[in-house]
Parts: structure tokens; C-alpha cells; sequence
């Protein structure tokens, strides 16, 4: 989480909130933070950072896009994938009908993610 805080603040922006799951991340806490985030006014956009080591990029994946259709989130969306089954997580996310930007590189995302609300 550090880190990610670290390039956003690099980029511009200003990082606020943080959600480390580890390696046991579930729908229902995705969405319990998608729908905190979604109802606070003063949250412009939405870094999902995931070094899927432990848990598979495509598990990660599946969770989000049941968590951003649940709670019809409104706030632009920019996710970094990497790890285990990253290329089915990509996939599954470009294929949901969610909006959201998908990049590999954290710097890219953290860039996109500022280019949002800057």
C-alpha cells in the first residue's frame, strides 16, 4: 500500500483510502469498498493495485466486476493487474461491460488514475 500511495503522490495525486487483502480478498469486501468509496463526494477515482502472487489475478478479477456491477459504481476506475493468471484477469475485466481502464505497468496506472481527477 506504500508504495502505490507513494506513486500516486508522485503523479499528483492525493491517496486517501486503502483496502490490503492479502491474499484472501472476496467479493463482499470488494464490494463493501466499492460502495464506500462510491458514496463518498470527494473520491474522484479508483486504484485497484493487484500483484496477484497469492491470490490469482483472475479470482481478483471476477470479484471486482460483480462488485462494480452491484454497486453501479460511478467513479472512473483504473485497475493494474500482475501475477498468477493475469491474461484470463485481463480478459475477463475488458470482456465485463464494466468501465474501467486496465494497465500492467503501476506507474501507467497510477498516471491514468491522477489524469482523472487533475
Amino acid at each position: 500500500a506504500m508504495s502505490t500511495m507513494d506513486i500516486i503522490k508522485l503523479e499528483g495525486g492525493d491517496p486517501a483510502n486503502f483496502l490490503d487483502v492479502g491474499g484472501g480478498a472476496t467479493e463482499s469486501q470488494v464490494q463493501k469498498a466499492f460502495e464506500l468509496l462510491n458514496a463518498d463526494k470527494q473520491v474522484k477515482t479508483i486504484l485497484v493495485n493487484i500483484f496477484g502472487g497469492i491470490m490469482r489475478c483472475d479470482i481478483i478479477a471476477d470479484g471486482i466486476v460483480a462488485a462494480a456491477k452491484q454497486v453501479e459504481l460511478k467513479i472512473p476506475l483504473v485497475i493494474r493487474l500482475n501475477g498468477t493468471n493475469v491474461d484470463k484477469g485481463r480478459k475477463i475485466l475488458l470482456e465485463s461491460g464494466i468501465k474501467c481502464e486496465v494497465i500492467d505497468d503501476l506507474d501507467m496506472a497510477a498516471k491514468a488514475a491522477c489524469a482523472k481527477i487533475l
